[in-house]
């Protein structure tokens, strides 16, 4: 029943999770606000670019490890903004997983309890729109916390993802789609912008915020573009 609210009237279930007290205080404060308007026009909403480093792709078993975001303010990118976490573990990490994420268990030892991790994540979240790449991975983690932590599912939230809004254009556009084509930096090369060596969450979160950008001048008329023209 809760499940079909969620879908079929989210900014209902937003007010029905507002009136759990035992939420914490950031989780509270974020959902005091209404879900921000598919007609708004984009050029007045601050959007906040995040990636998630995990151990794996199955948020039931793997964790996140580390978190990096950027804030887009006025279609501009506000690098003053940017943020880089470790997320403590409660086990160490193994040795694939030091190797494929360049992490030690002294560094991650030294970053936020996991708790803390979404308590920030939250607060960064509060009156904006979310922007990811594939947004598959950051959307099955951000859920699977909230389940862990508070004991619901399906955090009410607009997300947009640049992986659907290049198929989108490229379906218009009757042009081929491979999914190597969408992977992050290979969609930067055709958009001829910059390439980075530097991989951590926040130099993500950074690219992909660039990647945005380019993708809403290529629309052309940015004055006029409203939200809901890039929710696929």
């Amino acid at each position: 029943m809760i499940e079909n609210i969620y879908r079929l009237f989210p900014e209902k279930y937003r007010q029905y999770l507002l009136n759990n007290d035992e939420l914490p205080n950031a989780l509270k404060h974020y959902l005091s606000h209404p879900i921000i308007s598919k007609q708004t026009l984009i050029k007045t909403i601050e959007f906040l670019v995040f990636n998630f480093e995990t151990t794996g792709l199955s948020a039931k078993q793997d964790r996140i490890v580390s978190m990096g975001y950027t804030l887009i303010k006025d279609l501009h990118l506000s690098l003053k903004d940017s943020t880089h976490v470790l997320v403590k573990p409660k086990r160490l990490l193994t040795e694939q997983n030091v190797g494929i994420h360049q992490l030690t268990d002294d560094e991650v030892s030294q970053g936020l309890t996991f708790s803390h991790m979404m308590t920030d994540l939250f607060q960064a979240m509060t009156n904006r729109v979310v922007i990811v790449h594939f947004d598959n991975i950051e959307k099955s983690f951000i859920n699977e916390a909230c389940w862990q932590l508070y004991h619901f599912d399906n955090l009410p939230m607009r997300i947009l993802d640049t992986s659907k809004i290049e198929t989108r254009k490229r379906t218009a556009n009757q042009t081929h789609i491979n999914a190597e084509s969408l992977r992050l930096f290979s969609l930067r090369s055709q958009y001829n912008l910059t390439h980075y060596k530097a991989h951590n969450t926040m130099q993500d979160a950074i690219s992909t915020a660039e990647l945005f950008l380019a993708q809403v001048a290529y629309m052309g008329s940015i004055d006029t573009i409203k939200l809901g023209e890039l929710i696929i």
